[in-house]
């Protein structure tokens, strides 16, 4: 905790849309996919400031993360090394969500091995978003209403999370399969937009219930380590 009582919690995702614009400066939680869903996990804390990290690069790896398992995965060795940046950095804890791309088993094995490899004290929640992290925000009409100001709630997929995912073209089919749910004909929502979204969901059951692979799972992860901070 810092003097003035704000806790800071380092988050690190694939993209804009994940975490907003990297930024290394703390700042509220009102940017970024999952920095908003953490937000709301935790009970929107005033207290809670936020770094944005995309994945680390592997050329930044610390000394000791390639040769402590050699064995390790890539994703693993990024997970271990952005745990140990985020303790150097003072910050209390530390958030690493990936998307699936159609390979949710292996990404959610490596993300936990990352994790567990190194400091066992230090708090870090891990998700993977199956098969991508607009798969998440399919799962609640009324908030894509309420976000985008749409005049009723648009019909979307009951189960987000079976939507094809493996390949490019797959994640393309389903980000239009959002933006034609709003009634838009574009390849994708903008990162501004899909940000309104996640502010409107508020009640997480709703994720938690239609995305029960990947969001579920990551939820109990922040309950676990990330709100007890608070």
């Amino acid at each position: 905790m810092r003097p003035d009582g704000k806790v800071v919690i380092e988050i690190y995702g694939e993209g804009k849309t994940d975490v907003g614009q990297e930024d290394a400066t703390p700042q509220p939680p009102d940017k970024g996919v999952i920095t908003i869903l953490v937000a709301t996990l935790c009970g929107k804390p005033a207290r809670m400031l936020v770094k944005r990290y995309g994945s680390p690069s592997m050329m930044k790896l610390l000394p000791d993360t390639l040769s402590a398992d050699a064995t390790a995965s890539w994703l693993s060795r990024k997970v271990r090394l952005a745990k140990q940046e985020a303790r150097r950095h003072g910050s209390a804890a530390a958030v690493f969500v990936v998307d699936s791309d159609g390979y949710y088993t292996k990404r959610r094995d490596d993300l936990g091995k990352g994790r567990d490899s190194v400091l066992p004290d230090f708090p870090m929640a891990v998700g993977v978003a199956h098969p991508c992290i607009e798969a998440w925000l399919l799962s609640d009409a009324a908030a894509i209403q309420r976000g985008l100001g749409l005049p009723e709630a648009p019909q979307v997929p009951a189960e987000p999370e079976k939507l094809p995912g493996k390949s490019r073209e797959d994640r393309g089919r389903l980000k239009e399969t959002l933006t034609r749910a709003v009634g838009l004909q574009k390849a994708d929502l903008s990162a501004k937009e899909k940000n309104r979204i996640a502010r409107e969901m508020n009640d997480m059951n709703i994720p938690r219930r239609r995305c029960p692979q990947g969001f579920g799972p990551f939820a109990d992860e922040v309950d676990r380590y990330i709100r007890p901070i608070f």
